[in-house]
């Protein structure tokens, strides 16, 4: 068995893991990926769902030089619609104060790509596959990984190995797991009118669906779509054929994008939501969906992770500048302490809006739909709500 020793051991090789391992090897650390799949490139990854990028996102991505290769494959978001049932009754939100967008969407694989490029030419990056993880061991300064074919010695543990987090459970960590027995049915669709870089977000009984411009696919406008709804509902719009989902598809999205032309791809996963109990074990920290995940009415779960990044990025940074290895018991408190609100609130956030939007009551769709006039003509509002979206509040 191969026997390596690290500075930090990266548990997870996806797109949190990749990006987690970059930044911080920009600091000179020698880090190791510890990776299960057998390899994790955009040739071989069936994930076809895309990433909103907050405002907050891209300007650490530009801090550690990665924002320059994905500007190209991402699409602005230059406003948000929110319309509750009914394209009469919106709410928009826009940047133009700030001269800046709310957010750009692009699709996982490019991020993928693009992270692995720059792993790949980092000297002080060693990635393994086909891992399998034995067990872990503390011992004297140190937290040493056992697998199947490497043994990592290491001054901290990163658990980034996402929302049915093997770390997690080898420690039995306790958790809040909330299961909200409804799918999510992701499809990327070209469509015939121009998007004009708006996203929409429509609320349903059932509900939210959310449509967010792409770039354009064979010169044919074209967004992505996230729609909640019963679990039976979602199986059968896999087993109809393409006519009548774009049929379907049409009634719903109220005619905001034209006629849609084609469904390119197509995904359904189980909606679910939860957070740890804490975020540190000894000498080891959890990191993006192994620490917390949400409903996906925000939009906002991979820019939270992307969050826990940047704030273990500048603790490491701070703990460099006086000569000290990352890793110790203050260390990790003090990542669980600076991320864990963060990650609680928007975890009641996310999940009270899914459940007031849901309501049918037509005295509570009167009470949101004078809210939803009553924030229109609050630009201060406004102004935060968006500031909030964008990760910079």
């Amino acid at each position: 068995m191969k026997e390596i020793d690290s500075n930090i051991n990266i548990i997870g090789g996806g797109l949190i893991g990749s990006v987690t391992a970059y930044s911080l090897s920009k600091m000179g650390f020698n880090i190791s990926i510890l990776e299960s799949k057998a390899s994790y490139n955009e040739n071989n990854y069936s994930d076809h769902r895309t990433t909103a990028i907050s405002e907050g996102t891209k300007i650490f991505l530009n801090k550690i030089g990665v924002w320059k290769q994905i500007h190209p494959f991402c699409e602005p978001i230059k406003k948000i619609m929110v319309i509750d049932r009914n394209i009469s009754n919106q709410l928009e939100f826009d940047n133009i104060r700030r001269k800046s967008n709310l957010g750009y969407i692009v699709q996982n694989k490019h991020l993928l790509k693009i992270f692995y490029n720059h792993l790949r030419n980092q000297k002080n990056i060693t990635i393994f596959n086909n891992i399998q993880i034995k067990d872990f061991q503390i011992k004297k300064e140190k937290i040493i990984t056992h697998s199947n074919t490497v043994k990592v010695t290491a001054n901290l543990n990163i658990a980034a190995d996402g929302k049915n987090s093997f770390v997690r459970d080898y420690f039995k960590l306790p958790y809040f797991f909330k299961d909200y027995k409804k799918n999510a049915f992701v499809t990327i669709f070209t469509h015939t009118k121009d998007h004009d870089g708006t996203a929409f977000e429509f609320f349903y009984k059932n509900g939210p669906l959310a449509i967010l411009p792409m770039k354009k696919i064979k010169n044919n406008f074209c967004s992505s779509m996230v729609w909640t709804n019963n679990t039976r509902f979602v199986n059968n719009l896999f087993e109809i054929d393409q006519e009548a989902l774009i049929s379907i598809l049409n009634k719903e999205t109220q005619n905001c994008l034209g006629d849609i032309k084609k469904i390119i791809t197509k995904q359904k996963f189980r909606l679910s939501a939860h957070i740890n109990s804490k975020f540190f074990e000894k000498r080891l920290i959890y990191l993006g969906d192994s620490a917390h995940s949400f409903h996906p009415i925000a939009g906002q779960g991979w820019n939270l992770g992307m969050s826990d990044v940047e704030s273990l990025y500048n603790l490491v940074l701070e703990y460099k500048s006086i000569g000290i290895e990352p890793g110790d018991s203050f260390f990790c408190k003090k990542y669980h302490n600076n991320n864990f609100y963060k990650a609680y609130r928007l975890y009641q956030v996310t999940d009270k809006l899914d459940n007031i939007f849901k309501i049918t009551n037509p005295l509570i769709y009167l009470g949101r739909s004078t809210g939803i006039k009553l924030i229109n003509k609050n630009i201060k509002l406004k102004h935060r709500i968006s500031d909030f979206a964008m990760g910079i509040s």
